[in-house]
C-alpha cells in the first residue's frame, strides 16, 4: 500500500526526547508538553494529553484486545473500556463474561444477585487479590484470579452454561455417481452398455435442542444390448430416521426411531424404538475413555510432568504432600508412561508406569450404561422375526484399573445375559474376559435352546520394540448359543447383495491387528481375522499385511491380502500380492509445480496368476484444492491394456470428481460429486459434506474471506459453513484477514463455539463495511493537533469508530460510507472540539495496490 510522503520534521526526536528526559518520583504523573508540537509545524492549538500522563493510562473505548486468564490464552475479544470513578480506565467486565472466562461466580457470594449483564464496577470487591493488567501496545489483556475463585475443572472442561443448542435449520447431506460402461462384443458379436446411478441424501431438521435425522438410497442399474434383452431395475430406501435429543443434566441423550444399539457389551442391534444412553461426548476429554490415576507425594512446590513415547501429555503443580492426578487424558496403547516430580530446590524424581487399555474399560468411578426398548429392523433378510425386546448395559470402573461391565437383554421366546470385567495388568497388556449366555425357543424344535459365548481381548505396547497389538480377541460358541441376529433371522431369506456366510451361526472367532515400528526403515503391519461356523466344515479367512517406508522423499509399500471374491454361483478365495512405489518430480526439478507432481508405479498379482501393472502421474494444484492423475496400465496374458485419466476438485461448496477409461475393448465415464445444503435463518448456503455439528459463519459483506478451519471461503454474501466442529468442547473459528476485501475490516479475527451433538451454530463476526481513507483535517488555515480523537458520527454499525489524529492533522479511518461527519475533540472545552463533513466522491481515486481514498476536510464549531 502507498501512503503520499509526508516531508520529515523534527517532530519524531522531540517526541522521544520528552519521554527520555521525563524523570518523575514513584506514583508521581509524567508530564508531556504538548506546546512542542507546535515546533513541527507552527500549530498553536494543544491536545489535551491527560490520558496518557499516568503509565499504562489509555484513551476510553472499544479495542480488540487478546485474552489471557491466569496466563491462558483465551483469544481475542472485542472489550469496551471506560473511566471508572478515580478516572482509570479499566475494561468493562460483567459477571456473565467472566464466567465464561472461567470464573466461579455462581459459587462466590458476592456476586449473588448482581445482573449478568452489567459491567461490574470494581473487581477487587468482588474478587479480593484480582488483577487487571493492559499491554496497550501489544492489545493483551491480563487477568489474574486466585485459584479458589475459578470453577473447579478437569482438563478440557467446559461450562456446560457455554453449550449452544444451535438456530433452527434443515440440512441435506447429498452424494451422488453414475457411470456408464461400453463393452465391445467378444463371443455373441454384440456390444453392451452398462449404465449406473446412485444417489444418496441425509436430511436433517434441528428445532432447539431437537434434532430429526432420516437417509435416503437411490440405486439404477440398466443394460442394453448384446444376445440378451435390455433389462433395468431402480430402488429408493429410506432408513435410519429417529428424532434425538441431549440431556444435559444427566450427561446423556435421548433417541426414537431407527438406528443401533452399542457395541461394547452386546454386539450391535439394528431396531426401531427408543433408546436413553450415557454420552462421553459431554465429559471433560481428560475424563473420556480409560486413563489411570497416578499418585505420589511432592516435598515442596513441586511439578509433576507426564509424558509418553518422549512428549509431555501433562504437567502441572502440586502442594508438598501426597498427591493425585485423575484427570489425565485417554492415552490408548501408545506407550508407557514415565512420571518425573521436580522438587523447588531441583531435585528429580522420576518413575515409569507401564500402560495399557482395551475400548470397554473405564476410570474409577466412570459409568456408562444403555437402556433400550424396541423392535428388530435387521436387513440381512428379507423378512425377519422383528421381535420385541428389552435391553440395558452397564459399564462402570473401580480402583486399581478394573472395570466390571455386564447387560440382559430380553424378548419373547429370547433371553440372554452378559457378564465380564477388565484389568490392566501393566508390563503384561490389558486383559477383558466375558461369557454371554442365550435362551432360545425356535419354532420347528422342542424345547428351549441353551449356550454361551466366550470372548476374551487382549491389547499391549511394546514401546522398546516398537510392536503394538492393537487387539487379540478370540471368541467361542457352543452350538446351541443364539445370537439375537442368529435369533431374529432364522428360517428366512437371505436379502440381495447379501454374502451367504452372514446367516451361518458362528463356532469361533479369532482376530488380531500388530503394528511393527522400524524406525527410520518404515513400518509394518498385520490385520488376520479367522471364522469357523457350527453345522459345516467351511473356513472364512481374512488377512492384510503390509510394508511401508520412504527415503529422500520416495515411498514405497508391498501389501499381501486374502479376501472372498464373487465369482459364478460361489466365493472363492482371493490371494493378492501388490508392489507400490511413489516418487516426488521435485527430486527431478525445482519447478513449484514439481512440489506436488508423482511419478507413480503399482504391480499387482493375484493368486490365479494374473499380473496387473500401472504407472503414471498423479498431483494437486490450486492449494491442493484440485487432484489428478494419469495412469497406464496392462496385463499378462490376452487381457487388453487401459489407459485412465482422473480428477477431482474439493471447494467450499463441495466435492466434484470424474473418470474417464480407455482399452482396446471397452470404454467407461464415471463423474459423481457431493456436499451440503443449509438453510438457516441467514439464508440458504452450500457447503462440504457436514459432520456431527457445524458452524455458520456470518460476515456481512465480506464475500470470498478465506476460513482457517478447513478449505473454506466465505459467498457473496458474506456466509459460509465449517462442516466439521467437536461436540461440547471449545472450537475457535477465524477468519484470514490478509483476505478481506479492501473496503472491509473486522472487528475480531476468532470466535468460539460450543455446538452440541448435531447442532449449526453461528460464528458472527462484527464487520465493518466501507471505505479506507487518510483525512486530512483543518480548522482554518492550521491542522488540527496531534492526538485528537476523530469518530464517526452516528455510526451505522453500532460500533464506535475513532481514530488519532497524526502529524499534519492527518487521520486513517475504515469503514467510512460515502458521506458523513466526524467529531473531533481534543479537549473537554467547546474550542477544542469540532464537526467536519467528508464526501469521499471528491476523494484522490484508489489505485489496486492502494485502496486509500486521500481527502481534506475543514472542521468548524462544534
Amino acid at each position: 500500500m502507498k501512503i503520499r510522503s509526508a516531508e520529515l520534521t523534527l517532530f519524531p526526536s522531540l517526541v522521544g526526547m520528552a519521554f527520555l528526559t521525563a524523570t518523575t518520583s514513584a506514583g508521581a504523573r509524567d508530564y508531556f508538553d504538548p506546546g512542542l508540537l507546535a515546533l513541527t509545524g507552527g500549530q498553536s492549538a494543544t491536545t489535551d494529553l491527560s490520558a496518557f500522563e499516568t503509565a499504562g493510562q489509555i484513551p476510553a473505548g472499544s479495542y480488540l484486545v487478546t485474552l489471557f486468564v491466569n496466563q491462558v490464552d483465551l483469544g481475542q475479544h472485542q472489550l469496551v473500556f471506560k473511566a471508572d470513578k478515580q478516572g482509570k480506565v479499566e475494561p468493562e467486565l460483567t459477571p456473565a463474561f467472566l464466567h465464561e472466562m472461567g470464573v466461579n461466580t455462581q459459587a462466590l457470594p458476592a456476586f449473588i444477585g448482581l445482573p449478568p449483564d452489567v459491567a461490574i464496577d470494581d473487581i477487587n470487591a468482588l474478587i479480593p487479590e484480582a488483577r487487571v493488567k493492559f499491554d496497550f501496545p501489544q492489545q493483551r489483556l491480563e487477568l489474574s484470579f486466585p485459584q479458589i475463585a475459578m470453577q473447579a475443572n478437569s482438563q478440557g472442561a467446559v461450562d456446560p452454561a457455554l453449550w449452544d443448542q444451535g438456530v433452527p435449520a434443515l440440512l441435506l447431506n447429498y452424494s451422488a455417481n453414475g457411470g456408464r460402461n461400453w463393452q465391445d462384443g467378444q463371443y455373441d458379436g454384440g456390444n453392451t452398455v452398462q449404465t449406473n446411478m446412485f444417489a444418496s441424501v441425509r436430511g436433517g431438521l434441528n428445532w432447539q435442542a431437537w434434532r430429526l435425522r432420516s437417509d435416503m438410497t437411490y440405486t439404477y442399474n440398466e443394460s442394453r444390448g448384446g444376445s440378451t434383452n435390455s433389462e433395468s431395475n431402480q430402488q429408493t430406501q429410506f432408513s435410519n430416521t429417529y428424532l434425538q435429543r441431549d440431556i444435559a443434566a444427566l450427561r446423556s441423550e435421548i433417541l426414537v426411531g431407527e438406528s443401533n444399539t452399542e457395541n461394547d457389551v452386546f454386539d450391535s442391534i439394528p431396531f426401531r424404538g427408543v433408546k436413553l444412553n450415557s454420552s462421553d461426548d459431554m465429559l471433560p476429554t481428560s475424563l473420556r475413555g480409560f486413563a489411570p490415576v497416578i499418585s505420589g507425594i511432592a516435598q515442596s512446590n513441586a511439578r509433576v510432568t507426564i509424558s509418553q513415547n518422549g512428549n509431555v501429555v501433562y504437567q502441572t503443580f502440586v502442594a508438598p504432600g501426597p498427591f493425585r492426578i485423575n484427570d489425565l487424558f485417554q492415552t490408548g496403547q501408545g506407550g508407557d508412561l514415565t512420571v518425573t516430580i521436580t522438587e523447588t530446590d531441583g531435585t528429580v524424581r522420576t518413575q515409569t508406569l507401564a500402560l495399557s487399555s482395551l475400548p470397554v474399560m473405564r476410570r474409577p468411578g466412570s459409568l456408562k450404561y444403555e437402556f433400550t426398548t424396541g423392535r428388530y429392523n435387521g436387513g440381512i433378510t428379507t423378512h425377519s422375526k422383528e421381535s420385541d425386546f428389552v435391553l440395558g448395559t452397564l459399564i462402570y470402573g473401580l480402583p486399581y484399573d478394573v472395570t466390571l461391565y455386564g447387560g440382559g437383554l430380553m424378548a419373547s421366546d429370547y433371553a440372554s445375559m452378559v457378564a465380564g470385567g477388565g484389568v490392566s495388568l501393566g508390563n503384561f497388556g490389558a486383559l477383558s474376559a466375558d461369557i454371554t449366555t442365550s435362551s432360545t425357543t425356535l419354532s420347528g424344535q422342542d424345547g428351549r435352546q441353551q449356550g454361551s459365548s466366550y470372548r476374551i481381548r487382549y491389547a499391549k505396547s511394546l514401546l522398546e520394540t516398537g510392536t503394538s497389538i492393537d487387539l487379540a480377541a478370540y471368541r467361542y460358541s457352543t452350538r446351541h448359543y443364539y445370537s439375537f441376529s442368529d435369533f431374529n433371522s432364522q428360517g428366512y431369506q437371505l436379502s440381495e447383495g447379501q454374502v451367504p456366510w452372514v446367516l451361518e451361526r458362528q463356532r469361533s472367532n479369532f482376530q488380531v491387528q500388530l503394528n511393527q515400528q522400524l524406525g527410520s526403515w518404515g513400518s509394518t503391519y498385520l490385520s488376520l481375522q479367522r471364522n469357523d461356523f457350527w453345522g459345516n466344515d467351511k473356513v472364512m479367512n481374512t488377512v492384510s499385511a503390509g510394508y511401508n517406508g520412504s527415503y529422500r522423499g520416495v515411498s514405497y509399500g508391498m501389501a499381501y491380502s486374502i479376501n472372498r471374491v464373487k465369482g459364478d454361483g460361489n466365493w472363492p478365495e482371493d490371494r493378492q500380492l501388490s508392489l507400490n512405489m511413489q516418487v516426488p518430480l521435485s527430486l527431478f526439478s525445482s519447478s513449484p509445480s514439481a512440489n506436488r507432481t508423482y511419478a507413480r508405479y503399482q504391480m499387482t498379482h493375484n493368486n490365479q496368476g494374473q499380473v496387473q501393472q500401472q504407472t503414471g502421474i498423479s498431483g494437486s494444484a490450486l492449494d491442493d484444492r484440485l487432484s489428478y492423475s494419469a495412469m497406464q496400465g496392462w496385463s499378462n496374458g490376452n487381457a487388453p491394456s487401459t489407459s485412465s485419466l482422473n480428477a477431482g476438485y474439493q471447494g467450499s461448496k463441495g466435492m466434484a470428481n470424474m473418470g474417464y477409461s480407455y482399452g482396446s475393448q471397452s470404454r467407461s465415464l464415471n463423474m459423481g460429486g457431493n456436499g451440503a445444503v443449509v438453510v438457516h435463518p441467514g439464508g440458504v448456503t452450500l457447503s462440504q459434506v457436514l459432520g456431527s455439528s457445524a458452524a455458520i459463519v456470518s460476515a456481512p459483506g465480506a464475500g470470498g474471506v478465506s476460513v482457517m478451519n478447513g478449505n473454506v471461503r466465505t459467498d457473496s454474501r458474506g456466509y459460509a459453513v465449517v462442516p466439521y466442529l467437536s461436540n461440547y468442547q471449545n472450537n475457535s473459528i477465524s477468519l484470514n484477514p490478509t483476505t478481506l476485501p479492501d473496503d472491509v475490516d473486522i472487528t475480531q479475527s476468532s470466535l468460539n463455539v460450543y455446538p452440541t451433538k448435531g447442532a449449526v451454530v453461528m460464528a458472527n463476526f462484527a464487520t465493518r463495511v466501507g471505505y479506507q481513507a487518510l483525512v486530512t483535517l483543518q480548522q482554518g488555515n492550521q491542522p488540527l493537533p496531534f492526538g485528537a480523537l476523530v469518530t464517526v458520527d452516528n455510526a451505522s454499525d453500532g460500533e464506535t469508530n475513532t481514530g488519532i489524529v497524526g502529524d499534519k492533522g492527518q487521520v486513517y479511518l475504515s469503514g467510512l460510507p460515502e458521506k458523513g461527519q466526524l467529531k473531533v475533540k481534543w479537549g473537554s472545552s467547546a474550542e477544542q472540539q469540532c464537526r467536519a463533513t467528508f464526501n469521499l466522491n471528491k476523494a484522490e481515486a484508489p489505485s489496486a495496490n492502494n485502496p486509500i481514498r486521500t481527502v481534506s476536510a475543514r472542521c468548524e464549531g462544534a
